[in-house]
Order: structure tokens, then C-alpha cells, then sequence
């Protein structure tokens, strides 16, 4: 009989132990197709905004206030206004200048993306730049080739800045840039993942590293390789790296307040919405509106914009597109500078590990710290994922 209780009561526990493995596999197995169902969830999201993003950047391009000079008598020239005026409402901005010169220039300095040239007698002339963008260079010849036509003048075609053999398309720039911001959200990845353990200005100086190597190799594949991107390739190293470091700390910065959910974040704001509005595949003032206004002060837009400054343009209109680079690089250290002296209070007054305190999120560090001073309790922390 004693054989036998302890033969069920071996059976009860053996049924007990194995109900438990059952519901245990039961929970493992639903927790991950919650975890599957979410993320098919977000990524399908994530594709939708994709497709609208571009879709809205590409699908109807238009003429707005494009700057073109006009080099003709004041009357010739407030008929050009009006035909290009009713060409395309809003299309072009028209300013009047005395000399062919003073058009040239303004198209060699970017401050204009075409002239008409109307002499007293012979064909008018109509002055564009092919490096400034194929499709920008077409709307600007047709508006003011119609002008011209308008005043029954045969027309003549000259590109101030034309494209290289290599560069038939005028999207190497774009080759470059996107070469540079992809790995470069691809990689800050990387960083933080074996990174995040130790102080934020590791994976900035491992950053700054990348940065050069791989701005340095994209101008020599674009330059000695395909023969592309030619004529400047210091300077076209010293931007791309510009470009590549503020992609990195950008996204280093995300990664400091939001941990690894950041680079949604800044997935988003570099490569959905940053390249759809970059101004190479559509001209910027060809954008939609708000992308239009938004693209040169973006990285993206400004990194394409500085490529064709320094290679076709001899640094010509290189301010603009510098500054907002500088913005962007300004607002990103200081996001890692305040999380990285957060840190550094935490370790300070926390009694947590180092690695621990460096692992977890800034907004997460805030936010205990609130819930402990609410509560007038420590709460201690745990390492971010």
C-alpha cells in the first residue's frame, strides 16, 4: 500500500510537472505570435508610409518660383513674365538683368537655374545648367524656349554647367549620398548594439572613424572607378564625411534618448522622408509642397546639393547647404552631451553598474527618476534593450 501512495503521488507530480511544461510552451508559443503579429504589423506600416513618401515626393512634379534671369529690353522682359506666367502660375521668379555676363554668372553660382538672352537682332539664347538636374534643366528650356518663340526669335540652346560623360544622368550625387546614409543607418545599428555599454562618446568617435573611411571610399569609387563624381575629390570627401557623421549622429542621438525604437525614428526622418525630399530625383522646386520647404534644411538635401557645389559648381552655394548640415550635427551633440551627463549623474548617485546605467535609455533614466521622486523612493534601473 506504501508502494502505491508513493507510486501516485510520483504520478501526480510527474502529471503536475508535465501540465506545467505544457502551459509554460503555451505562453512561450503565444508570446512569440503576439511578438510576429506586431512586427508584421509595423513593418507593413513602415512599407505603407515608404510608398507614400515617395509617391508623394514623385508622382506630380511642378514648377515653383524657379529663379530665372531675363536679359532683354523691359518690355521684352514683362512679356516673357506674362507667357511664362500663364505657362505655369507660380512657376517662375523673373529678374531682369543688364548683360549676358551678369546671367552667366548667376547661373554658374546657383543663385539661378536658367536666363533667356534676347539680343536686338539674331536668335535669342536660352542659358541653363545640366548639372543643376536633367529634369530641372528641361522645365527651365521649355518655359523659356516658349518665350522666346513667343517673340518669333529662333532659339539657341547653351548649357553653362554641363554634365560629364560620366555623369550622363546627374544622379551620382545621389548615388553617393544614399551609398553614404543607408549603410550609415544600417551600421549606427551596429554601434549601439555593441556600443551601448560604455560611454556615448565611443560610438561617436567609432562614428566619426566610419564617417571618413567610408566618404573617402565612396569618392573613389565614384571618382577613380566610374569616373562620375571627378575634378574635386578632397573637397567631395570633406562633404561626403560631413554628410555621413550627421546621418550617424542623428541617429546615435535617437538611439541615446530612445534606445534601440529609436532608429524608427530616425529610419524615418533620414531615409523615408530625407531621401524622398533629397532634390535629386525631383528638383526642390519642382517638390511638392512642405517637402519643397523642408528639403534643404534636411541632411539628405543638403548633402546632394554640397556633392554638385563642389563638383560642377566650384563651391558656389555651398553656405546654405554647410549650415544646415552644422544645424543638424549642433542639435545631435547636444542630445548626446545632456544623455551622456545624465549618465554620469546616475552613476554618480544610482549605485547601478556602469554598463547598466550607459545600456538604459535617457527618457527611460527620466522617467524612473520622476516615478522615484513621486514615489520619494530609489528606483533602481534596468539596461535598456
Amino acid at each position: 500500500m506504501h508502494e502505491l501512495n508513493r507510486a501516485d503521488g510520483v504520478s501526480g507530480a510527474n502529471g503536475t510537472g508535465e501540465a506545467g511544461e505544457v502551459n509554460g510552451a503555451d505562453t512561450a508559443d503565444n508570446t512569440t505570435t503576439r511578438r510576429l503579429l506586431v512586427l508584421t504589423v509595423a513593418a507593413s506600416i513602415l512599407s505603407c508610409l515608404f510608398v507614400l513618401s515617395y509617391g508623394y515626393a514623385l508622382h506630380a512634379p511642378s514648377p515653383h518660383r524657379i529663379r530665372v534671369d531675363v536679359v532683354a529690353p523691359p518690355s521684352t522682359t514683362a512679356q516673357v513674365r506674362g507667357q511664362l506666367e500663364k505657362t505655369a502660375h507660380g512657376g517662375f521668379d523673373v529678374r531682369a538683368r543688364s548683360t549676358e555676363h551678369q546671367a552667366r554668372a548667376d547661373i554658374l553660382d546657383t543663385s539661378a537655374s536658367g536666363a533667356l538672352v534676347v539680343p536686338s537682332s539674331g536668335p535669342a539664347r536660352v542659358l541653363t545648367a545640366g548639372a543643376g538636374g536633367v529634369s530641372l534643366q528641361q522645365v527651365v528650356s521649355g518655359g523659356l524656349g516658349g518665350a522666346a518663340r513667343m517673340l518669333d526669335r529662333p532659339v539657341r540652346a547653351v548649357d553653362e554647367a554641363p554634365l560629364p560623360a560620366g555623369d550622363r544622368a546627374g544622379q551620382s550625387s545621389f548615388g553617393y549620398e544614399i551609398g553614404l546614409v543607408v549603410p550609415g543607418v544600417a551600421g549606427s545599428i551596429g554601434l549601439y548594439l555593441f556600443g551601448r555599454r560604455i560611454r556615448l562618446w565611443f560610438r561617436v568617435a567609432a562614428a566619426l572613424g566610419y564617417a571618413v573611411l567610408s566618404a573617402a571610399l565612396g569618392v573613389f569609387m565614384m571618382d577613380g572607378v566610374l569616373g562620375a563624381l571627378t575634378g574635386s575629390p578632397w573637397a567631395l570627401i570633406a562633404t561626403g564625411a560631413a554628410a555621413s557623421m550627421v546621418f550617424l549622429l542623428t541617429m546615435a542621438a535617437v538611439h541615446a534618448l530612445f534606445g534601440l525604437p529609436g532608429t524608427t525614428l530616425g529610419a524615418a526622418a533620414l531615409v523615408i522622408v530625407g531621401n524622398a525630399a533629397n532634390g535629386s530625383t525631383v528638383p526642390v522646386p519642382m517638390l511638392p509642397n512642405v517637402y519643397r520647404q523642408v528639403s534643404p534644411w534636411l541632411p539628405n538635401g543638403a548633402a546632394i546639393r554640397s556633392f554638385r557645389d563642389v563638383t560642377y559648381f566650384a563651391g558656389h552655394g555651398l553656405t546654405q547647404p554647410l549650415l544646415a548640415l552644422a544645424l543638424w550635427a549642433l542639435g545631435a551633440l547636444t542630445v548626446i552631451s545632456l544623455a551622456d551627463l545624465l549618465h554620469l549623474r546616475q552613476k554618480r548617485h544610482s549605485g547601478l553598474p556602469p554598463a547598466q546605467i550607459h545600456a538604459t535609455p535617457a527618457l527611460i533614466h527620466l522617467r524612473r527618476r520622476h516615478a522615484a521622486r513621486r514615489s520619494g523612493a530609489r528606483i533602481p534601473g534596468r539596461a535598456g534593450r
